[in-house]
């Protein structure tokens, strides 16, 4: 039984509108809540009008419910409705009941019509549609969330269940919610594009658990190459890649990945209807991605077909979300006040920068501790100065400790573990030249992960990262204006540190040559890197080559000789095809010494041959393509890319089970074959038994019927927004400020 604590008011009232709707089959008129003259909806009778009111009090004793009741009592007798009907989210007994009755003597209250808890959820079983329509109420609870933790079907932690669990209530139900799963029901796949802050990742989510509750199997993953392992076609999968192009900007390396392998699984989902792909962007980059990439633009791939752009709110719905996020802050009462003084609230909604993520944050207990000022205060100045937004608590507020640990993790991987974390703490903070002796490292980077844990960083599986990505945006503008490089480079340890400092230098520089450091600071660092085993033989020597054509010094030259005596001894990963084909190119233009570059080419072509000839059966056909197009194009033996190419085919094509499951209609088929064959026809693959496979498979899809009849959830159209007239949003939070 739901005891409706995820709900907010205007939550609550919704879902009794739309349940007494459906018992009396009649349409109701709807006010707003708060000074509303007693009304919250109204419908006609035979016996004249008919009275809504209701009461959201979970959480609140029943004398002050039977106060409240008693309030209503003279707007009842000035109304003078032919019924009257009291409901409440509160629990009730037939002797409470009684009592709401002899607190309002003006209104023709009969038992029946004062529901309670019990009657509430009686009208949600027998009203099926009403239920699954207002998701909010069961996402959350403790039932579903259980059967999701103990059912297997989502890959990630209880940390990250609480944060879902802490989301629902504040979520606002909208059209986007229908329209996103239209798109899925329709394409298989759901791009959630928009500027940032404004509910990208949240909705997301939401859809994420809606398919979860429903007994899909969840899988969030990091790189587009884990999407093609882990969806099969015998179980419901949702495959979730929250900023599959970046968070902050476009790099080469990540267009290349995505240009290869985004079409070939798009198209499986389309085919298949027991895979649904979400993912989500920011508008910019997704316009850039497309600009860049030709198979991203293509018309095959229309991304226009399943893009929403979300974003775009009206002002009822501004006022909800504001509302919600008061409503269920862990704010002091006083500071709520605050934002509801004076219509402030109305300002807040209508000002040009509000967002979401702006709302969440200045909410927040944790942020408004860290903000160091008056909650409104805080707010307007955040509005008018978004790209502020942690100006202050990072440069006033936070411990050195903490700016050191925000720092480490920055010029770092998007996800560290926390042992890996703590090294980076500790390089980080001697560089900035504090104090801490080596036994006192742990205690104080514990302290630190807790100072920010909640508001700046999330941890989860033993890894952290940054709780949303516009702390990376700010800190990757403080870096720049602080001039911080040189102490980023000094700190700089492990392979994943190095790249990433080197990366975001390199993007400083491009823009700002004002920004640039001494070549002996890179040296120190590359130094220092070589004395350790980090990151893969392949890895080093793409970054190493990359830092002696900027540098040029006789160090980066060591580093490439160094990388080139570990890859000759050393194996290329199977995750790593993407890698090969941007080193290749890499050295191909490289400045490096004709004497290195020869040892180098050599090496890194005999690796890479023996990388296709190896892994050519667990590669992608676009990989090995690309690969060996990256070969071909690397002036070297062609006979030997021949046979390394036609080696990795015929390894591919010696099992199709899994590639032709990308399939799922007989044209499809008919076109993978004919590609397929002109393919090994070309390089010289014999056939195989690969036609007895395609056979096999299209026999299963001739059998297959046409069309699989769907008994996935499917939310209802979602409630309409609320006027949104100044007077219902006034009434709206009229009363919050006693909640």
């Amino acid at each position: 039984m739901y005891d409706f604590r995820t709900l907010s008011p205007l939550d609550f009232e919704d879902l009794v509108r739309d349940l007494l709707q459906a018992e009396f089959g009649l349409l109701f008129e709807s006010f707003g809540p708060g000074r509303d003259l007693g009304i919250d909806f109204r419908f006609a009778t035979a016996e004249g009008s008919a009275i809504v009111q209701a009461k959201h009090y979970a959480d609140g004793r029943t004398d002050a419910l039977v106060r409240t009741a008693r309030a209503e009592n003279d707007k009842i007798a000035r109304l003078k409705p032919a019924r009257y009907i009291f409901a409440t989210s509160a629990s009730l007994t037939p002797m409470l009941k009684g009592k709401l009755q002899d607190a309002m003597p003006a209104a023709p209250l009969e038992q029946q019509d004062i529901l309670g808890r019990a009657d509430l959820n009686n009208l949600l079983c027998r009203h099926s549609d009403v239920h699954k329509k207002h998701f909010k109420l069961w996402l959350a609870s403790t039932e579903a969330l259980e059967r999701i933790l103990h059912s297997g079907v989502y890959n990630r932690t209880q940390a990250e269940m609480d944060v879902i669990k802490a989301m629902v209530p504040k979520f606002v139900q909208n059209d986007s919610v229908s329209e996103a799963e239209a798109i899925l029901q329709k394409n298989g796949a759901l791009i959630i594009a928009g500027e940032p802050g404004v509910g990208k990742s949240t909705l997301a989510r939401m859809l994420v658990w809606l398919h979860a509750e429903q007994g899909w199997k969840i899988s969030v993953i990091d790189d587009i190459g884990e999407a093609f392992a882990i969806a099969s076609e015998d179980e419901k999968r949702l495959v979730f890649f929250d900023d599959f192009l970046g968070q902050i900007q476009l790099s080469p390396d990540l267009i290349r990945r995505t240009d290869q392998r985004f079409p070939p699984f798009l198209e499986r989902v389309r085919t298949n209807k027991k895979i649904r792909f979400v993912l989500t962007t920011r508008d910019y980059i997704l316009r850039q991605a497309q600009a860049q990439s030709s198979r991203l633009s293509a018309a095959k791939v229309n991304a226009a077909q399943f893009t929403l752009s979300v974003g775009h709110y009206t002002r009822a719905t501004r006022a909800q979300i504001l509302f919600n996020h008061i409503y269920f802050a862990d704010i002091s009462l006083d500071e709520r006040r605050s934002l509801l003084r004076d219509d402030f609230f109305l300002e807040i909604i209508d000002h040009r920068n509000f967002n979401p993520r702006l709302i969440d944050l200045l909410t927040s207990a944790d942020y408004v501790s860290i903000a160091d000022r008056p909650i409104r205060e805080a707010v307007r100045h955040v509005l008018e100065n978004p790209h502020e937004l942690w100006e202050k608590p990072y440069r006033n507020h936070f411990t050195e400790d903490a700016r050191g640990l925000m720092l480490a993790l920055f010029f770092n991987e998007g996800r560290v573990g926390l042992q890996a974390l703590e090294g980076a703490f500790q390089q980080m903070v001697g560089s900035m030249g504090l104090t801490i002796g080596r036994a006192d490292i742990p205690v104080r980077f514990r302290a630190a992960l807790r100072e920010l844990e909640g508001s700046a960083i999330a941890i989860e599986d033993r890894h952290v990262r940054f709780a949303n990505p516009g702390i990376r945006d700010f800190l990757q503008r403080a870096v720049r204006e602080d001039r911080f490089f040189s102490v980023a480079v000094d700190a700089a340890t492990r392979f994943p540190e190095l790249k990433s400092t080197w990366k975001r230098y390199g993007e400083a520089v491009r823009e700002d040559r004002d920004l640039a450091i001494d070549g002996s600071l890179w040296d120190a660092a590359i130094g220092r890197l070589m004395k350790i085993v980090s990151g893969t033989a392949l890895g080093r020597l793409g970054l190493s080559v990359d830092m002696y054509d900027q540098l040029e010094s006789e160090t980066s030259l060591e580093f490439v000789r160094a990388s080139v005596a570990e890859l000759r001894d050393s194996e290329i990963g199977l995750d790593e095809a993407d890698l090969s084909r941007w080193v290749l190119e890499a050295l191909s233009l490289s400045l490096l010494p004709l004497d290195v570059a020869d040892e180098a080419g050599q090496v890194l072509f005999e690796a890479v041959v023996r990388f296709l000839s190896e892994w050519g059966g667990e590669l992608s056909f676009e990989d090995i393509d690309a690969v060996a197009g990256a070969l071909s194009d690397f002036d070297v033996d062609a006979a030997v890319v021949a046979h390394a190419h036609h080696s990795a085919l015929r390894k591919r094509t010696s099992d199709l089970s899994s590639v032709l499951l990308d399939y799922g209609s007989v044209d499809d088929l008919d076109s993978f074959e004919s590609e397929l064959t002109l393919l090994m026809t070309k390089n010289g693959v014999p056939p195989g038994d690969v036609a007895a496979q395609v056979e096999r498979r299209r026999e299963t899809l001739v059998e297959r019927e046409q069309e699989r009849e769907d008994d996935n959830y499917n939310p209802a159209q979602s409630v309409s927004p609320r006027q949104s007239a100044t007077d219902q949003i006034r009434s709206m939070f009229a009363g919050l400020a006693s909640e």
